[in-house]
């Protein structure tokens, strides 16, 4: 007779739970009237007709009470991508989960390589030092060394070739680019690699080498037209570098492989007003191929020596006018990279990542390429038998926050995306919680991001 009682009280208690909205979930509604839902716990968005928005928002306000079972029809479309949540779940625990999962995950190994710190450039916000030269090769061993102790956990290693340019050392690149595909192809560990290039050296022969050691995702960068870019990003002699730039993106557009080409367009005062016009120009001849897209940077003092004469954008100003610059992009057909902001660990910063390292070229270990000569960012050493020797204390700097108890971060609809660690060198000098400054305009991204998904959709309705 007692086993019947607790199921019979089991049942009933699972008849009294009720579902609710989730605590992570972001509203919006775009130009057409459509309700545009967002969750950054899931990493979900969906567009609701305006027909059926009223409905879903009705449920979302008022909730229902229902077995799992007998979820059908909206509520079970909601509920399967987190919009709805059953009312005893702890939503708080599960965003610090989330964080604490992903912090120790010990199979993914990223390192971002200085791999010269030398540039044929000298950008008027510049703040590298150009003290050093190509990576020796007592420090590539090392590298290959530790990369291969590491081998036996990993199942992803994510390369990103960094610099200075790093094409000035592209025998370097190929070279443990080459050692580090045998490895994963040894191990079975999924390669992932990545170069940050001005592109003054990335003609299509260059390209096609970088593809063939797997390097598949450039970003490239300009600073507007040939007028505002030559200002800013000129060879270290003084002469102009766009013509040799645009040229090889276009020379990159006519090799016929996968890759992604992230065009980055730097901004400040000077430019600002003057990019639409030249996202017109790029609409002209990169928004019929979809392995190009552009994204939008705002220049910072960053601690070099031409600082003072910089025409950097306030902050609300900068953030207001990257937003608004994403959206003339994708009015004009061109891919944005946007999306990241709204999904699970999307906006925390790579240095806040305990499986995330800044290999020098001299084999010193940073956290961060900006803050590159920060007292607190050399973390540690790769020595020559491939161990990397950590300073604990600096290390634990950039990967520990206050995020499962600070007040601010501990209820924001924004955790699950940012974990309180968008920017570890605010909390460092600071001591405050960093905060993505899209944030505050969130409602601004989710329509931007809207408008992407819903113009893909319409191009692949037309392409049938």
């Amino acid at each position: 007779m007692e086993p019947f009682i607790k199921l019979e009280q089991n049942e009933k208690e699972e008849r009294s739970k009720r579902w609710v909205a989730s605590r992570y979930n972001l509203q919006a509604t775009d130009q057409e009237g459509d309700l545009l839902l967002s969750n950054t716990f899931s990493g979900s968005f969906i567009n609701v007709p305006r027909q059926m928005a009223q409905e879903v928002r009705d449920l979302l306000k008022n909730g229902f009470d229902a077995f799992d079972s007998e979820l059908t029809g909206l509520p079970k479309q909601m509920a399967e991508r987190g919009f709805l949540i059953r009312s005893d779940v702890n939503e708080l625990f599960r965003a610090r989960m989330l964080h604490e999962v992903a912090g120790r995950r010990t199979d993914t190994l990223q390192l971002i390589f200085l791999i010269t710190e030398q540039c044929n450039f000298r950008c008027v916000y510049c703040y590298e030092k150009f003290e050093k030269g190509s990576m020796s090769q007592d420090v590539r061993e090392a590298v290959k060394k530790y990369v291969r102790k590491q081998a036996r956990s990993l199942k992803y290693l994510n390369v990103h070739w960094f610099g200075g340019e790093p094409l000035l050392a592209l025998d370097a690149i190929e070279e443990l680019s080459r050692e580090f595909l045998d490895i994963c192809q040894e191990h079975e560990i999924i390669y992932n690699a990545a170069i940050t290039t001005n592109g003054y050296l990335l003609s299509p022969e260059v390209a096609e080498l970088l593809l063939d050691l797997q390097v598949k995702s450039f970003q490239i960068t300009l600073d507007g037209d040939r007028s505002e870019h030559d200002k800013k990003r000129m060879r270290a002699g003084g002469q102009p570098t766009f013509e040799r730039i645009w040229n090889h993106l276009l020379g990159l557009k006519d090799v016929e492989r996968e890759y992604k080409a992230r065009i980055r367009l730097n901004i400040d005062e000077d430019n600002d007003l003057g990019m639409p016009e030249f996202i017109r120009e790029l609409k002209e001849h990169f928004s019929d191929d979809p392995r190009f897209f552009v994204n939008f940077f705002p220049v910072g003092q960053w601690g070099g020596p031409n600082d003072d004469e910089l025409h950097v954008l306030p902050q609300d100003r900068a953030v207001k006018s990257v937003l608004s610059l994403c959206e003339t992009s994708v009015d004009h057909g061109l891919s944005n990279v946007l999306d990241y902001l709204l999904k699970p660990g999307g906006s925390v910063c790579y240095a806040a990542k305990p499986n995330s390292f800044v290999i020098g070229s001299d084999g010193n270990v940073y956290k961060c390429t900006v803050a590159l000569y920060h007292d607190k960012n050399l973390v540690g050493k790769i020595d020559r038998d491939g161990t990397m020797q950590l300073d604990l204390d600096k290390f634990a700097l950039w990967i520990m926050n206050d995020e499962s108890e600070d007040s601010g971060c501990k209820t924001c609809f924004f955790r699950p995306s940012c974990q309180g660690s968008s920017c570890p060198l605010i909390r460092i000098e600071q001591g405050v919680a960093p905060c993505p400054p899209e944030k505050k305009h969130i409602q601004k991204v989710m329509r931007i991001v809207g408008s992407e998904l819903k113009k893909k959709r319409l191009e692949n309705r037309s392409s049938l």
